[in-house]
């Protein structure tokens, strides 16, 4: 069976949280929830989410490209990218695809759910 475009996508998105694995809890049409595991031996470094998109409305593969350079390149603290990464150049694509693909990384919003409630944000900015 195919991997779900939306899970692929949190797995990259959330390694910009240092996040290593996610336990999937449930999907639906319109939304995608699990457990963002950030250290497997600590029940505590745990944080339930869930991401109000369907399979149809997940971003451009290319935004993965640039989130996993992103973290490769350590061009982030957390949600805090790099100022200067308009700067930056990309062999992997021209400047209007990381325009695009830039606004899509601002726009993304993962919501964190506490006690059966959404509370915080998981979402990226400079």
């Amino acid at each position: 069976m195919n991997e779900s475009k939306r899970l692929n996508f949190l797995k990259s998105y959330l390694k910009l949280y240092g996040v290593k694995r996610i336990e999937l809890i449930d999907k639906t049409v319109d939304s995608i929830s699990g457990i963002a595991i950030y250290d497997e031996n600590d029940p505590e470094e745990r944080q339930e989410f869930i991401w109000h998109k369907s399979e149809k409305q997940v971003p451009s593969p290319e935004l993965n490209i640039l989130i996993e350079k992103i973290v490769e390149e350590k061009w982030h603290n957390g949600d805090k990218i790099s100022e200067n990464i308009e700067e930056l150049e990309f062999e992997e694509f021209d400047n209007t695809t990381k325009e695009k693909i830039l606004t899509e990384l601002f726009d993304v919003q993962i919501r964190m759910v506490e006690d059966g409630e959404e509370t915080d944000s998981y979402w990226v900015h400079y």
